[in-house]
């Protein structure tokens, strides 16, 4: 009898060994699991710090200057106006100074290309002259704004696409461009969306602040969703 009864002590001390054991394997595997789903979830719900890509601008004294088809401008009036201001004041912040200075103010510049309609066709040099002798020229090309799809005014289907690109007036290679990015923004991020859902001009707000988006992230430190939408 002894020796069963040890016998069954043996067996359930392994049984109990081989749980916990077991348990122990399973929560090893578990932790790495439950670890990275906490982290899966803390991205989508946050953003990251992002460098630029270029240092271009950092320090120098500049202009944008911003053209739009007269199809575009009739159909949203303003909108290069508006897109001058918010990317001059954005860019502003590459400098080392923190500061406006060498920075030329937006009004100057609209003042400029109403004052001089054949602007495009000056030499690089001499455009920087004519903007206060700044080292650098900042070119934005809107070439696509729209809210809806062509021919369907009753869906949604937002797009602002266009360009920026950066000439450095003070170099010997002022005839072409030291750094360009093509841009494509969309919205509403989720199809079939109509008019009674959201303003349009809500629609048209938001295509714009993702359009400056793209167009002064290259250049700055900002912060960025870890999967962006845009």
């Amino acid at each position: 009898m002894s020796g069963t009864r040890s016998l069954n002590r043996h067996f359930a001390l392994g049984s109990a060994a081989t749980i916990a054991l077991g348990s122990l394997l399973l929560g090893g595997c578990a932790i790495p699991a439950l670890i990275g789903g906490m982290t899966e979830s803390y991205r989508r719900s946050s953003t990251k710090t992002v460098k630029p890509d270029t240092n271009v601008l950092e320090g120098k004294s500049f202009a944008v200057l911003v053209t739009a088809d007269r199809a575009i401008e009739d159909a949203a009036p303003g909108i290069t106006a508006m897109l001058l201001t918010r990317i001059t004041a954005i860019l502003a912040d590459t400098r080392n100074d923190a500061g406006t200075t060498g920075v030329v103010p937006p009004p100057m510049v609209i003042q400029y290309m109403y004052d001089h309609p054949g602007w495009r066709a000056r030499s690089m040099e001499d455009l920087a002259k004519d903007l206060g002798g700044v080292q650098r020229l900042v070119f934005v090309e809107l070439t696509e704004f729209r809210t809806t799809e062509p021919g369907n005014k009753y869906i949604y289907d937002g797009v602002a696409a266009g360009s920026i690109a950066v000439v450095e007036a003070d170099s010997k290679l002022a005839d072409y461009y030291s750094f360009e990015r093509s841009i494509l923004v969309k919205y509403p991020d989720e199809q079939g969306r109509r008019p009674e859902e959201i303003p349009e001009a809500a629609v048209r707000t938001e295509l714009m602040r993702r359009f400056v988006d793209r167009a002064t992230w290259p250049f700055i430190t900002h912060q960025e969703p870890y999967y962006p939408k845009y």
